[in-house]
């Protein structure tokens, strides 16, 4: 019989803020696979192993390539469904997430091409990288009726959503929150930023203005009248 495949979030850094479902998940499943950049360890398992006794465990490195070339990308998912899969035809196997698996997670492409396989795949919820900066700033990212926007830095609908009401997210800046906080300062936008949050050298800013950021930062901004 096949295993299921479970895309276990981590939440964003303390590992205080996994929950008891995901670490349940990761007690019994023998086969783990962590998702990595440039050859680095991760920071999700980093998190999972002060949670986790993962000695025992069979730990798969799944590499993803820093590239915008959507070839190469499909094609680097279908060689980590393969490895999935064959792992899977053994028994119930983990991939690890950063955050929450559902919000721009690599996971959502690697499940649908192993669901198609024909394997079953579960999702376990984590905190998002957002709720977490928005507690440690002390502040609501939304109440009643107002309307929370979530936007990757990327998208091309940032400069048009940059100065609707309500307060919104900007995530995935990379290098670019330079940029990014001018685009928010000509909207006129208050932000507050939380860099490696729930990491023992997060950052938190309540009023950002032109201040370099590092790679790993959440922004939230309101509308400076609010």
């Amino acid at each position: 019989m096949s295993g299921i495949l479970y895309g276990v979030s981590t939440g964003p850094g303390d590992p205080e803020l996994m929950t008891l479902k995901a670490v349940r998940c990761l007690e019994k499943c023998g086969t783990v696979f962590i998702p990595r950049t440039k050859g680095e360890n991760t920071l999700a398992l980093s998190i999972a192993e002060q949670c986790v006794d993962m000695s025992g465990k069979k730990l798969i490195y799944a590499d993803f390539p820093m590239s915008s070339d959507a070839q190469l990308i499909n094609e680097n998912y279908c060689r980590i469904a393969d490895k999935i899969s064959s792992e899977l035809e053994k028994g119930d196997c983990a991939m690890l997430c950063l955050g929450d698996i559902s919000v721009y997670s690599t996971f959502s492409a690697i499940a649908d091409i192993v669901t198609v396989r024909g394997f079953t795949v579960e999702r376990i919820a984590g905190v998002t990288s957002f709720c977490a900066a928005a507690a440690a700033l002390g502040i609501s990212l939304a109440s009643g009726s107002e309307v929370l926007t979530v936007i990757p830095y990327s998208s091309e609908e940032l400069p048009g959503l940059a100065g609707r009401s309500g307060k919104k997210v900007i995530m995935k800046s990379g290098r670019n929150s330079a940029e990014l906080l001018r685009l928010l300062a000509e909207n006129g936008q208050r932000v507050w930023a939380a860099e490696n949050v729930g990491l023992p050298d997060e950052k938190l800013t309540c009023d950002v203005s032109s201040e370099e950021t590092g790679y790993f930062t959440v922004f939230i901004s309101e509308n400076d009248n609010a």
